[in-house]
């Protein structure tokens, strides 16, 4: 019945989401092994990245018309032959590169669009299933660092043993099983009344705008906006120059550039579960707060002030446990504040400015680390990560995370 939906859909979204972190390994090294060039294997990862934002932005709007059940439906059947396909282009004599970065890109653009319907249609999944926002958010970000955790390993195994143009196939694969997963299984996510009402006498671009205005409309999102902004750039520093830099320059090898990550997503998984069972007891402004605050910067100032590797994955543990906490509260509080009609047109909003510092973290994070070394880089990263997330203690906004409707008090029980 009811749980079932959202069992479903978190099923359908475990094995998309690793398809998808198996992919973001396997896509650049199919071009770098197929073209032989580092830099286009770069392009083709922002191929990838750039449609996918983009097409979460403008494709709110169609979420909140046809409804994001049958949006992400659409989007994951359509997605099977958009991954299966680079491969094949790829080992195609004739074909031309920027062909191969066309379809990349419309793999990407596919899924921008399935997970922007996916994001809207969480909250009518958790509602059916009667849990509270912030324990089904949870169980949803759970999802998301389990898959990240277990995938980006896997990929390099799979990619060693049976070659990337097998690893996208099983890709397809994951797409396909999460279409039908979603078609067969959950019922919930049809255009509701508001939405359809608005299609009668509102065009596509003032549909778009209607998103704009009322994230411009709200101070917390507003401000969450901000923040994500700010700490999305220190966290792509840190990944993509700072623990590379950090692990060249020590006697750790390679390797340690893997156990890092794992040693977060280890701390991630861990703090997941267990905020799982305690989050309808916690403050919310109080626990995202020193969490982030604590957390965020933690991994930053470990690079900077040690060279030793067990410093440096503890921290990652503990950082990965504080940070396990964010996401859900976020999305909790962004799904309550944001009308049903209105979903997929503002959390598309959300997510593109949010996601928009992420191409800034690497060429910032670089500059900076050449200019005035690694230590310094990553102490001034600590001290902005700190600057931004004290955000939540002083500025009123903040305190609506803490005004909980009375239905989440207690978990309502709904028929199936």
């Amino acid at each position: 019945m009811v749980n079932r939906q959202l069992g479903a859909l978190l099923t359908a979204e475990a094995l998309s989401m690793l398809g998808s972190r198996i992919t973001f390994v396997a896509v650049p090294w199919l071009v770098l092994t197929t073209q032989d060039s580092a830099l286009l294997a770069g392009l083709a990862g922002l191929a990838e990245m750039l449609p996918y934002v983009l097409a979460g932005l403008i494709g709110g709007p169609i979420v909140d018309r046809v409804g994001p059940r049958p949006t992400a439906v659409a989007a994951d059947t359509a997605s099977v032959l958009a991954v299966a396909g680079i491969p094949l282009v790829a080992y195609w004599e004739g074909v031309s590169l920027s062909a191969l970065l066309l379809l990349i890109a419309l793999a990407g653009a596919l899924r921008g669009f399935g997970d922007a319907a996916k994001r809207a249609l969480l909250p009518r999944t958790i509602a059916a299933a009667g849990l509270t926002t912030e324990r089904g958010t949870a169980m949803y970000d759970g999802i998301c660092r389990a898959s990240t955790l277990v995938g980006l390993p896997l990929a390099g195994v799979l990619i060693a043993a049976f070659g990337p143009a097998a690893v996208l196939l099983f890709d397809a694969l994951s797409f396909a099983a999460s279409a039908i997963i979603i078609g067969l299984l959950v019922r919930v996510g049809y255009a509701d009344a508001a939405a359809l009402a608005e299609c009668e006498h509102q065009g596509y671009a003032d549909a778009l705008r209607d998103g704009f205005r009322w994230v411009r409309s709200d101070r917390l999102i507003l401000g969450v906006m901000a923040m994500l902004f700010a700490t999305n750039m220190f966290d792509q520093a840190f990944a993509t120059v700072f623990v590379p830099v950090w692990v060249r320059e020590g006697p750790h090898g390679p390797a340690a550039l893997g156990v890092i990550g794992t040693a977060f997503g280890l701390g991630a998984v861990a703090g997941n579960i267990l905020y799982t069972v305690v989050a309808p007891r916690l403050p919310r402004r109080l626990t995202f707060g020193v969490c982030f605050f604590v957390g965020g910067p933690a991994q930053l100032l470990a690079l900077a002030l040690s060279d030793r590797m067990w410093t440096v994955l503890v921290t990652a543990a503990f950082a990965g446990a504080l940070m396990s906490t964010v996401n859900p509260i976020l999305m909790a509080e962004v799904y309550r504040r944001i009308p049903t009609h209105l979903q997929g047109r503002v959390i598309s909003v959300l997510i593109a400015v949010s996601w928009a510092g992420i191409p800034f973290g690497g060429v910032v994070g670089g500059w900076a680390t050449d200019r005035l070394g690694l230590q310094t880089a990553a102490l001034i990263a600590a001290v902005g990560y700190l600057a931004v997330t004290v955000a939540p203690f002083l500025f009123p906004a903040w305190r609506e995370l803490d005004a909980r409707p009375r239905s989440e008090t207690k978990p309502a029980m709904v028929a199936a």
